[in-house]
């Protein structure tokens, strides 16, 4: 199943938190090249990284998939 994130509520989210994509990638516990492409909305992030990223963010994960 290909999964589409909400580019923008994560963009949102970050800078609330004041997190840089290294920062979300450290506290997700994912790859900063696998951060940067979620953010940007590039390739199918597989559900575990959406999951860990809807965990550091604190987004329901039924609001970051489109």
């Amino acid at each position: 199943m290909n999964y589409k994130l909400n580019t923008e509520l994560i963009k949102s989210k970050m800078l609330q938190k004041g997190y840089s994509i290294t920062k979300l990638a450290s506290i997700s516990q994912i790859s900063k090249s696998t951060a940067a492409r979620a953010v940007k909305g590039q390739g199918t992030p597989r559900p575990k990284t959406i999951y860990k990223i809807s965990k550091s963010l604190d987004i329901d994960i039924k609001e970051i998939t489109l």
